[in-house]
């Protein structure tokens, strides 16, 4: 009952729980949006390497800005950069669910389209990433993120589920109709927080270039962007477990690409059971985000968890490649969403401790950046594999590649650090905290 408490405690404070609301039907829009674009996209070509292309066309505007658009977030309003984002975002995708219902979209629309997506995204995911510490105490960041996964995957469960049943009884265009409602819902709950402004504290020992300098010349704002480098620089525990995320996404993407390949071309299973698939990810990553929001702050083996976890995630893609009907891709997809959720709770947590609070936006760009610069490479290295050596193989290869590097991890000195660094941030009393107080719009 004293752990539950704990998770729940973030739900007192009604800024973050507008945010933490709004997002979480954003997410399940997300679902359903994934589901219609990857069933589009398989009825559009029929390829695994042109579908991997498509995909990748939302990694690249992102990859380009992301640094850019953590320093914005560092210097604007985050809340209002999130706000821009999602009404974009509610304008476009309607726009594209009409294009999809009166079947006058192709191949290259669906490419700018993703492009669009990738764009507002290199904005937006710094700002709400760095507007949910900003909004409660240090105390409360395991909290907040185990919330945060547990919605995630909530979405992940019924998402895929709702939008395969739309797709079946209507079409794809209703899904994505669906989808760009979530995003007004999303935005509503944005403009209700209340906007106002906290100046954040001087983090002793922090550079010139990770204090707020709202009067830098232009010349010193751009130095500022790279404030989130010599940050992990100087933590090299914590970049090894970047770099360790960063290539595990980039072959994870056989995943994405062959499973829906498998599933409507060779397994000959329809839109409702590959929905069904999918939110078994989402009922494990619920198990997995529960789990790991119930642990206590001050895990010992945290980073041994967070690994191991990325190890079973492998073995789970592998399972995948060896299936011959749906019940072994639901188990897979069960499976997989537990090893996905514990990491995702485990080094969210830890790294909102770690990084300071006036550096956020800058520092989650960067890391977004190196986690999702494989994704590209990743997503064309899968269509290459589907198409020259088969939907399986891709998915043994996949696998087998992440479950061999997370072993390699466990063995580095690396995961000793992250140990040590998790025990040197954890909070042990509410007394600790000081500079990080609630703020929305910082």
């Amino acid at each position: 009952m004293r752990q539950l408490t704990r998770l729940l405690s973030p739900l007192r404070n009604g800024q973050f729980t507008l945010v933490w609301l709004g997002q979480s039907i954003s997410q399940i829009g997300d679902q359903v949006f994934m589901i219609a674009l990857v069933w589009l996209l398989v009825g559009l070509t029929g390829s695994s390497l042109l579908m991997g292309a498509v995909l990748s066309a939302s990694y690249i505007p992102t990859i380009l800005l992301l640094l850019f658009g953590g320093a914005i977030a560092d210097r604007a309003s985050r809340r209002g950069i999130a706000l821009l984002s999602d009404g974009l975002r509610a304008l476009v995708t309607a726009v594209f669910a009409a294009l999809v219902t009166l079947r006058l979209i192709s191949v290259p629309e669906v490419f700018v389209f993703a492009a669009f997506y990738g764009l507002v995204g290199a904005f937006f995911t710094p700002a709400l990433a760095a507007l949910y510490p900003s909004l409660v105490e240090r105390e409360h960041y395991d909290a907040t993120t185990s919330l945060r996964q547990i919605t995630t995957q909530a979405a992940a469960l019924g998402g895929p589920a709702l939008g395969g049943l739309l797709i079946a009884q209507w079409n794809v265009g209703a899904a994505l109709a669906l989808d760009a409602a979530s995003f007004v819902v999303s935005f509503i709950a944005l403009a209700l927080m209340r906007s106002r402004r906290a100046a954040a504290a001087p983090l002793p020992g922090a550079d010139a270039a990770e204090q707020p300098q709202r009067a830098a010349r232009p010349r010193q704002r751009w130095g500022e962007m790279f404030a989130g480098l010599r940050f992990l620089l100087r933590e090299p525990a914590i970049l090894t477990l970047i770099l360790f995320f960063s290539l595990t996404n980039g072959l994870n993407d056989v995943e994405a690409v062959l499973v829906p390949r498998l599933v409507r071309l060779d397994l000959h299973l329809s839109a409702t059971a590959f929905g069904l698939m999918a939110a078994c990810m989402g009922v494990g990553g619920l198990v997995g985000a529960l789990a790991a929001g119930l642990a206590p702050a001050r895990l010992r083996w945290r980073a041994q968890f967070i690994v191991g976890a990325m190890l079973i995630f492998g073995v789970a893609i592998i399972l995948m490649g060896l299936a011959q009907n749906a019940l072994t891709l639901d188990l897979a997809y069960l499976v997989m969403g537990v090893a996905f959720a514990v990491p995702e709770v485990l080094s969210g947590a830890l790294l909102q401790r770690v990084i300071p609070m006036q550096m956020m936006g800058r520092v989650v760009s960067l890391i977004a950046l190196v986690a999702t610069a494989m994704n590209p490479a990743g997503l064309f290295l899968a269509g290459w594999l589907g198409d020259a050596l088969g939907v399986r193989a891709g998915l043994w290869i996949g696998g087998g590649a992440i479950a061999v590097l997370a072993a390699l991890i466990l063995l580095s000195p690396a995961v000793g650090a992250l140990n040590r660094r998790d025990a040197a941030a954890a909070p042990t009393t509410a007394d600790e905290v000081t500079a990080d107080t609630t703020s929305a719009t910082t």
